[in-house]
């Protein structure tokens, strides 16, 4: 970090200061099946329309997605995942050459086609497991998110805050072997990532992320749309914006600093109204 009192999420050609205020850090979808935004991001041209009005709600961050991680996801192949995203890519690179741009992949090749096209940031839902992803993120040195994802492990309420420590301390060590620093490494504690995919995991990942400030590193929040509202609520997928917006506003009050989201605008009324509560309370 910059100093003892700040936090930064830093990159090739940005840096954000999150000590005060979280960034929005905007989700685009590309495939057919994904849990919320399955087939709707069809059109380059409603994309390119798409991220310039979230640009003006304040979204700091695009990431691009070729291939859904829902739970028990279809996988496809390589070069069906980078043929979804590659016309995108190219298309946001030519209209908005400053843009922040981020890969939410965990195919090998994939990541590498993605770095040599100038990505900046890589977003792992293994949290790179391989050595095969830590000698590219070596070679490019990219920013990265690295998520606790409970299908790789034998997950218990009881030891799950012990396991995300464990995963976490290893994850960022060897991050920082490969040549990163503390402020390129984000850390996400994978809600909705479980193969029981139960509320009580969802719920001790939300309040872990309090202890996760323990790492000086930046904290994710990505629960945008996922299926906790439906256990708490009975809320169907077209009815999880107001629960979604709750849990992100509890986890940015316990630390959390990017708010990767579907609802850009919304986002950004939670981070206006988090503000002027945060003022409040200091008064």
């Amino acid at each position: 970090m910059t100093n003892s009192n700040e936090v930064h999420f830093k990159g090739k050609n940005f840096d954000f200061n999150l000590t005060e205020t979280p960034i929005i850090y905007s989700i685009l979808n590309l495939t057919p099946d994904s849990f919320y935004d399955g087939g709707v991001n069809t059109s380059i041209d409603q994309v390119l329309d798409r991220i310039e009005t979230e640009m003006g709600y304040g979204a700091k961050t695009f990431e691009l997605g070729g291939k859904s991680s829902k739970p028990h996801f279809d996988d496809i192949s390589p070069d069906e995942e980078w043929q979804r995203v590659e016309p995108y890519l190219k298309a946001i690179q030519k209209r908005f050459p400053n843009i922040v741009l981020a890969i939410d992949s965990n195919t090998n090749s994939v990541i590498e086609r993605a770095l040599q096209s100038g990505i900046q940031i890589i977003n792992d839902i293994d949290g790179f497991n391989s050595q095969a992803k830590l000698d590219l993120v070596q070679q490019y040195q990219p920013s990265v998110v690295t998520m606790f994802n409970g299908r790789n492990f034998d997950e218990q309420p009881t030891t799950l805050e012990d396991t995300m420590h464990s995963f976490f301390t290893g994850s960022i060590n060897r991050l920082e072997q490969a040549g990163l620093q503390r402020e390129n490494i984000v850390i996400d504690p994978g809600v909705g990532f479980s193969d029981r995919n139960t509320l009580e995991f969802d719920l001790i990942k939300m309040r872990y992320t309090k202890q996760m400030r323990q790492f000086g590193a930046p904290i994710m929040i990505a629960i945008s749309q996922k299926s906790f509202a439906k256990r708490l609520f009975d809320a169907g997928s077209d009815e999880r914006l107001i629960p979604t917006l709750l849990f992100e506003a509890y986890m940015t009050q316990l630390g959390g600093r990017i708010i990767r989201v579907h609802n850009v605008k919304e986002t950004q009324e939670l981070i206006k109204t988090y503000q002027i509560f945060k003022d409040i309370l200091s008064d």
